[in-house]
């Protein structure tokens, strides 16, 4: 066997960046994390800074390289996973003109809409989405209109993670995973949708190439070497959007099964043959890392951040997940008449309203805080089973669940979402799914496998036992699922009128 044995993946999250180490049999050796803020200084409004994001890529791969304790020249190659959406503008000198305006931002709600307008027949002719809020182009549009100065000094955008990529680099690119979601890309044909771009009057001149998740972007120059402890000679590969590198790190290559995925957002995605149109718009399609697949999903915009708004702002508990779970896990099936909306950042799917704010209905003196938490819990899957009725919909073949995120890691979780879901829910044995999706972009990118499914065949284990429904719960599950529903219908037109 040669030196260069192992692969890196870094998956910059929306609340810290990981970086695992594994070797070619996908056996994981160095793990690092570092954390980061999520700034707003204005209702509606969600930034990051690009520095506060690579000091801490540097400090994860420090604290990787370390435990892995290999020589920085055995990692053959790096590949990325990265929080969709976001927007980065760098300036004629590659420096950024200002802070990322990430996923989570509300403030380009009405250039969402005037985008959509302005699409008219190319949301199902070629995008096959509709813009929202949180979406490059919409932030875009918004900076042209709000901050033209900056705007003006634009000289190239990219998405979160291809910033990382490009100061390991030095290279400006992205790919298609990644550039899909920013809604300036036609789905369809492939591309940039240079049409949509001059009928929102954005400038055609700012947006990268675009290459495959497997195609090298070039070695780590030698600047980032010396900041991250990585070795001039390792490849860097273009890498994935989160939830793309999610469904690989899974092993979701084929139809038939679905991820479910609850980080700090959460989604719900199955690979598809075709590039598939809702054409009530209420889920996403997005091309995937292998050539010819796309996946359609219910990304939604609220996960793990309302329970830890909730254990950290609300309750300001001391007490760690684990013993908030297991409380929580003391109380019924259906939080004994409790239910929570958990849009607390605005909601993309399958309800697109970035005026929707969190609600606790139903409360009253029997509740306690274990109540809460596993409402909340309740709720953000009670969400993804809405975008699961779209799924049945458009026929979508998903005969089981692989659960991922941090959720996975909670039986009563997984027990939670195959009880709502109505379906088995698997887990994989590797504890970081985006992250090892990244390494194994890495790994056929520098020629480790054939491709994508060879290596996902060699490396992703699934474990033997799912979590099973429970029938008793199911019943309860699916009269509360109704409920949640039309809570929502009812009080969707009051969010406006609270907004200050």
């Amino acid at each position: 066997m040669s030196l260069t044995n192992y692969v890196a993946g870094i998956d910059l999250g929306t609340s810290s960046v990981k970086v695992l180490i594994m070797s070619e049999k996908g056996d994981p050796v160095g793990l690092g994390q570092a954390e980061y803020d999520i700034h707003t200084p204005k209702m509606l409004y969600a930034e990051q800074d690009t520095e506060a994001w690579w000091e801490a890529t540097k400090a994860a791969a420090a604290e990787a390289l370390r435990e892995a304790k290999v020589p920085p020249e055995a990692i053959a190659a790096v590949g990325f996973s990265g929080q969709m959406h976001g927007l980065v503008a760098l300036d004629k000198h590659k420096r950024p003109l200002a802070p990322a305006i990430i996923w989570m931002d509300q403030r380009s709600a009405r250039e969402a809409a005037d985008i959509k307008t302005l699409a008219a027949e190319l949301m199902e002719t070629e995008l096959c989405n509709q813009p929202a809020a949180g979406m490059l182009i919409a932030t875009l549009l918004w900076l042209k209109r709000n901050q033209a100065e900056l705007y003006d000094k634009i000289a190239c955008v990219m998405l979160p993670k291809d910033y990382i990529r490009f100061r390991l680099t030095g290279l400006i690119g992205a790919e298609y995973s990644d550039a899909s979601a920013t809604l300036a890309f036609s789905v369809k044909n492939n591309c940039w949708c240079r049409d949509l771009i001059r009928r929102a009057g954005l400038r055609e001149d700012i947006w990268p190439d675009i290459y495959e998740s497997t195609d090298i972007a070039g070695p780590v120059c030698k600047e980032a070497a010396a900041e991250t402890g990585f070795s001039e000679k390792t490849l860097v590969v273009y890498g994935a959007a989160d939830s793309a590198a999610q469904l690989t790190g899974n092993g979701v290559v084929d139809e038939g099964v679905v991820s479910c995925n609850i980080g700090t957002g959460s989604q719900l995605a199955t690979v598809v043959k075709t590039p598939l149109f809702d054409k009530e718009m209420r889920v996403q399609t997005w091309r995937y890392v292998i050539p010819g697949r796309w996946f359609v999903q219910g990304g939604t915009l609220n996960g793990g951040s309302a329970l830890n708004w909730l254990k950290n702002k609300a309750l300001q508990t001391a007490a760690s997940y684990a013993e908030l779970d297991a409380r929580a896990a003391e109380i019924p099936a259906g939080s004994e008449g409790l239910i929570m909306i958990p849009f607390l950042a605005g909601e993309r799917t399958p309800f697109l309203d970035p005026y929707a704010k969190g609600v606790y209905f139903g409360l009253s003196m029997k509740h306690e805080q274990a109540h809460l938490v596993r409402a909340t819990m309740e709720g953000i899957v009670y969400n993804l089973k809405e975008c699961a009725k779209v799924f049945d919909e458009m026929r979508l073949s998903n005969a089981k669940v692989i659960s991922s995120g941090g959720a996975a890691k909670s039986a009563l979780w997984r027990q939670i979402q195959a009880d709502i879901l109505g379906m088995p829910v698997y887990t994989t044995k590797t504890k970081e799914e985006a992250c090892q999706g990244a390494a194994i972009l890495a790994a056929v990118g520098c020629g480790m496998f054939q491709d994508v499914r060879e290596a996902c065949r060699a490396i992703v284990r699934v474990n033997d036992r799912p979590t099973e429904p429970v029938a008793e719960n199911r019943k309860i599950y699916s009269d509360r699922q109704a409920v949640f529903a039309e809570l929502y219908r009812r009080i969707k037109d009051l969010y406006p009128k609270i907004l200050t």
